[in-house]
């Protein structure tokens, strides 16, 4: 099968974008870095969300769209993380981040079903469990730095 220069350009691309399944610790180190501050963005973006959403400020079906969006860029990036075979020396760090983006998935799907039950009486509660969240998420990010 012979591939245009456009297709094979448009592979190259494709691949320079991947980390490989067994990453140096630079590269692991990069990816735990980026997929942390992907979950702290998307875990500060669901609690405004609720905040906004409780305050009477947004429309169900709005927060339920961004809901979804937070949600699929979230379980992209843990998808992404946790496929990875981290070096032995970084073990910990993966637990702990893997740790983290569960905690996180399972928050912003709490929160997907509170909203599409409309059961505003939990959302602060969750937004309190989502800024705990975010918290630990930012502080894992510093040390990644």
């Amino acid at each position: 099968m012979k591939v245009g220069t456009s297709g094979l350009v448009a592979l190259l691309v494709l691949l320079s974008g991947c980390v490989p399944s067994n990453p140096d610790t630079d590269t692991f180190d990069d990816k735990s870095l980026r997929t942390a501050g992907a979950a702290l963005s998307q875990t500060r973006t669901v609690s405004g969300l609720l905040q906004t959403s409780y305050d009477g400020r947004m429309l169900r079906p709005t927060a339920l769209a961004q809901l979804r969006y937070s949600e699929d860029s979230l379980d992209t990036a843990t998808g992404a993380f946790t496929e990875l075979n981290p070096p032995s020396a970084r073990d910990a760090q993966y637990t702990r981040l893997s740790t983290l983006l569960g905690e996180a998935g399972d928050l912003v799907a709490e929160a997907r079903i509170a909203v599409e039950r409309s059961e505003e009486a939990r959302y602060p509660r969750l937004v309190d469990r989502l800024d705990a969240l975010a918290s630990k998420l930012e502080r894992l990010e510093g040390r990644l730095r």
